[in-house]
């Protein structure tokens, strides 16, 4: 991925985030494409998702516990 991919990705997730706060949720699921799960985009998101109760990857989607 380049880098202008993984900040469009970084924004995607963000705005999911923001979407499922406000709408009373506390947990993100966002389904990472092929690409995002390599290790060079699985580096960037433990870099970037700091702040979150929990996050763990199922098969292909990225899961985001909320903090309080």
């Amino acid at each position: 991925m380049h880098n202008d991919d993984l900040k469009a990705l970084l924004n995607n997730i963000q705005s999911a985030v923001n979407n499922d706060a406000a709408s009373g949720s506390n947990v993100t699921t966002y389904t990472l494409s092929d690409e995002a799960l390599t290790e060079k985009g699985l580096d960037v998101l433990a870099e970037n998702l700091k702040g979150y109760k929990d996050v763990r990857i199922d098969g292909s989607n990225l899961v985001l516990t909320h903090a309080e």
